[in-house]
């Protein structure tokens, strides 16, 4: 078995190996998909490891790169993404093989620590290989128990409204602690998502809110996956965000509306109801790579965006 370093001539190759390892599952897969996720991203292009025998392509590992802010200063760290290992190669360790020479490889790259969400079934996998459990991501959920058709415009507004607003969040000298908003971050990830439609809530100068509408076990759910202020706002625009925002579930049909409770506890502006914040989200789990960087020292900011699996 031969390892070596993916390129872009690899991608088809790699989607095939997707398709035949994993199917379609709820995220489909295509070189769109992977060029947006692992070429485009801001924050640079993805490590991907490949494993081949005899010319034949059996095994994928890809890490996406993400920074965060906390008290000022930048934490270069990797999401555990896309893996896959062909069917006839399973249970051969091609995937801890894969996994432990990419951690050497982002080790080296000065990349501080490992996050990632993953499922039941490949969680005791990636505990074994040094990760821990950080705990359960933290969510206000609001229930307003709509039952109606989902009415929502099908596009979203236009991005050009808000491109003015998106430069300023992303060009502030004052960072708040979360994502690093790098410049066009925010479109890379909100408007040029190929999976789904993310619609926004603004009064264009001083308030931005990103949400999506999403199928769920509980049912129709409005994701609030970020928001972003220019200032702190005054109680007309806290009224008009609230009316905004309601008609927006109404419209949806939605079920509940849900957002990041470590975002929640700093942004008092969204009013979500009497329901206390719950450990009801995604489980997260972290490994550390910087031998001087314990990630479970940090209290990190998530939010839904941030954590959404893609």
């Amino acid at each position: 078995m031969q390892i070596r370093k993916a390129s872009e001539e690899d991608i088809p190759a790699i989607i095939q190996l997707l398709k035949e390892s994993l199917g379609e599952s709820m995220i489909p897969k295509s070189e769109n998909l992977w060029r947006w996720k692992h070429i485009h991203n801001p924050f640079g292009e993805s490590p991907v490891l490949l494993a081949e025998e005899d010319q034949k392509l059996i095994g994928v590992r890809a890490f996406l790169r993400w920074d965060f802010i906390h008290s000022g200063k930048t934490y270069k760290a990797c999401r555990a993404v896309d893996t896959a290992t062909h069917p006839d190669y399973q249970g051969k360790g091609i995937f801890k093989t894969l996994t432990t020479q990419l951690i050497q490889e982002i080790h080296e790259q000065g990349i501080d620590f490992i996050y990632n969400t993953p499922n039941k079934q490949s969680t005791p996998g990636y505990l074994k290989m040094g990760w821990e459990k950080w705990g359960q991501l933290p969510l206000k959920l609001h229930f307003h128990l709509n039952s109606g058709k989902n009415t929502h415009p099908l596009d979203p507004l236009p991005w050009k409204d808000i491109e003015g607003l998106v430069s300023q969040i992303e060009d502030r000298d004052e960072v708040s602690d979360g994502t690093a908003l790098k410049k066009g971050y925010l479109k890379w990830r909100y408007l040029d998502c190929p999976l789904f439609p993310y619609y926004y809530l603004s009064d264009f100068e001083s308030y931005l809110l990103f949400y999506r509408i999403k199928e769920g076990k509980l049912g129709r759910e409005i994701r609030i996956c970020d928001f972003f202020k220019t200032r702190d706002l005054n109680p007309k625009e806290i009224e008009d965000l609230k009316a905004q925002l309601s008609e927006a579930q109404n419209l949806s049909g939605a079920r509940f509306t849900s957002f990041s409770g470590l975002s929640f506890a700093k942004q008092k502006e969204i009013n979500l109801g009497p329901i206390p914040i719950l450990k009801a989200g995604p489980l997260v789990t972290l490994r550390q790579v910087n031998p001087d960087l314990n990630p479970f020292e940090i209290s990190w900011n998530w939010s839904l965006g941030d954590l959404e699996l893609f």
